[in-house]
């Protein structure tokens, strides 16, 4: 079962200069071991502020069971006294971490994560639907997917939900190779009534923000120096 694992972390506006210092430290480390995974890292401004993302694929829970979290890498690259030291030095402008494991949801319509070639840019939006109300919040996004292939948009998703960590939520990814692209587009109450009809593109859209509780939407950027990607 693929799965892709997310190491969220904010982090104290005072503090970002040293904790990108460090983590690019890392980073440098790891581009020089053949042992250690890879990963993408993203910097997304929402509405809790600039936070740090870093997407690491995995086959299955074996293979992230064995191969560890962030902390045991870094101990491992580093020594069990080094490493130690750096992940203090990391945690101390932190406000928060997270880290979540996602299952890909290409059933709802969306194409495959391609985490081996990351976008420049992303819209990334978080749906956290009621207690009942993950069918409507699906039907939502395969219709929104359906909708942009209908009308030829040249927008589209990958979507992928929480098994671990933040059960239930869902997340919505439309890469950018170019921000213009944002410029053009419409809204996605507008693009469901092109599609199909003012009226039944209303009910879709009513029907779907009913069986949400929270929606936030945010635009990610591709760190490479961050990154773990050769």
């Amino acid at each position: 079962m693929p799965l892709i694992s997310v190491l969220r972390q904010s982090v104290l506006p005072k503090s970002i200069p040293s904790y990108e210092r460090l983590v690019r430290f890392v980073a440098e480390r790891a581009r020089g071991d053949a042992d250690t995974f890879k990963w993408s890292a993203r910097v997304s401004n929402g509405s809790e502020g600039q936070s740090f993302a870093f997407v690491a694929p995995a086959e299955s829970f074996v293979e992230l069971t064995a191969r560890g979290g962030p902390d045991a890498m870094i101990r491992r690259l580093y020594g069990e006294s080094d490493g130690n030291a750096v992940l203090e030095a990391l945690g101390e402008g932190l406000t928060s971490s997270s880290n979540v494991i996602l299952q890909p949801r290409e059933d709802l319509g969306a194409q495959v994560v391609q985490l081996s070639t990351p976008p420049p840019l992303a819209v990334v939006t978080r749906l956290r639907p009621t207690p009942a109300g993950a069918p409507a919040t699906e039907e939502l996004i395969r219709k929104v997917i359906e909708a942009a292939a209908k009308v030829d948009d040249e927008r589209i998703y990958n979507v992928a939900q929480a098994v671990i960590g933040d059960l239930g939520v869902y997340l919505v990814m439309q890469p950018i190779s170019d921000p213009a692209q944002l410029d053009k587009q419409s809204s996605v109450p507008e693009l469901l009534s092109e599609a199909f009809g003012p009226q039944e593109g209303e009910q879709i859209y009513r029907e779907g923000v009913a069986a949400i509780q929270d929606a936030q939407a945010e635009l990610s950027v591709l760190r490479e120096d961050l990154s773990n990607l050769q």
